[in-house]
This record gives structure tokens, sequence and C-alpha cells, in this order.
């Protein structure tokens, strides 16, 4: 199992398993510190050839729902920890 931790002051994040894949629901409270971050874990998968891997849904008020395929899940949260939007990821 995996657990990260996240400043909760910059944002919440909800995360719900599927059968295949994780959604996540970020809500970003930090524009200035997030966003940035959040658009280069965007663009990592979007610039790699499996377009199904991370599936990315901005809403209003700064809400992103992102779909993630079981497959890639770690590499998600990685990508998530390489751009310092968790802080924390712990392997139990």
């Amino acid at each position: 199992m995996i657990s990260y931790q996240y400043d909760t002051n910059a944002l919440t994040i909800e995360e719900q398993k599927n059968e295949l894949d994780t959604e996540f629901i970020l809500k970003v409270k930090d524009v200035d510190g997030i966003i940035p971050s959040l658009r280069k874990v965007r663009a990592f998968f979007d610039q790699d050839k499996v377009y199904t891997d991370v599936i990315f849904y901005p809403h209003p008020n700064h809400e992103y729902q992102i779909i993630v395929r079981q497959d890639y899940y770690i590499d998600f949260l990685l990508a998530l920890f390489k751009n310092k939007i968790i802080h924390t990821l712990e392997w139990s």
C-alpha cells in the first residue's frame, strides 16, 4: 500500500479507486503555488504515447478531476512528488 502527504493549506486530494482506474479530485487553494506544478504533470503525461494513462478534466473554481489507469498509478504519484504537489510517498 502507498500513502502520501501534502500541504492541506495548498490543496485537498480525494481519491477513489474503481475497477480499472483511480479517480483523483484535486481542489487547489494555493493557485500560484500548485497550478504551475500541476500543468507540468499534465504536460508530462500529454507528451507520452499512451493517451489513456492519465486524463485531466478541469472544473470551475480550480478543481481538477484526474482519471489514472491502475498501471500508471505509481507513475502519477511520482510525478506529483517530483513537482512538489505531494511531499512524502511511503510504501508499507
